[in-house]
């Protein structure tokens, strides 16, 4: 079964907090809230980060977050601290494995999920060593940054070979996603399918959440 979980992008706490409270008033309709962290290095763009969020803590979704940073393991605690069970870092922030490693050891001490996030042309098959040390894998079906990015066609049949590597990990796909598109993915096996602008921009949000999961049960 494939679900959709709306994504936060901002740098304004005040536009994180109207963000929130729009989701917050659809809260029936999901179960898992992706927020987007960037810091303005590793993608142009920079975000409100973990210490600004303590006020999640109490919220009632499970709350994952992507970090399109360095160094993301210097923001784990804080995360940890308001709520987040879910940590996304990305491959391409690191080194080498063996740095990616430690960082993917020293969240899951923490208590936090771990997952591993490609960029479109990253070669996943090179970290399958890690495949079992991690919860979740994310494909990312635009360049990360910015939401409102068309959708790359080829992470449909990136999506698939990755279903034949692992089939212990949840599989979820971020950026671009959209009526159609969403249903060829949940049809491709995507567990999640992570959808920013496709809800927080439609004027009727609740009837975009809807029309999004009517099209991932076609």
């Amino acid at each position: 079964m494939t679900e959709i979980s709306p994504a936060i992008l901002t740098n304004d706490i005040s536009d994180f907090r109207k963000k929130y409270a729009e989701l917050f008033a659809l809260s029936h309709f999901f179960q898992k809230l992706h927020v987007d962290f960037a810091d303005g290095v590793f993608v142009s763009n920079q975000t409100v980060m973990p210490a600004d969020l303590a006020f999640l803590k109490a919220s009632p979704f499970t709350l994952v977050a992507h970090f399109m940073t360095y160094h993301p393991e210097k923001y784990f605690r804080s995360a940890k601290t308001c709520g987040f069970q879910y940590a996304l870092i990305h491959a391409e922030a690191f080194e080498d494995k063996k740095q990616l490693e430690h960082a993917l050891l020293f969240g899951e001490h923490l208590g936090l999920k771990m997952g591993l996030v490609f960029n479109p042309f990253t070669d996943f098959r090179k970290f399958s060593s890690l495949y079992s040390k991690i919860q979740m894998i994310q494909l990312m079906g635009i360049q990360p940054g910015a939401q409102g990015r068309e959708f790359m066609p080829a992470t449909y049949e990136r999506l698939k070979e990755l279903k034949n590597l692992t089939k212990n990990v949840i599989i979820s796909v971020d950026g671009g996603i959209k009526i159609g598109i969403a249903s060829k993915l949940a049809a491709n096996g995507a567990n999640i399918l992570v959808a920013g602008s496709a809800i927080l921009r439609a004027e009727d949000k609740e009837a975009a959440i809807e029309s999004l999961q009517a099209d991932i049960k076609i």
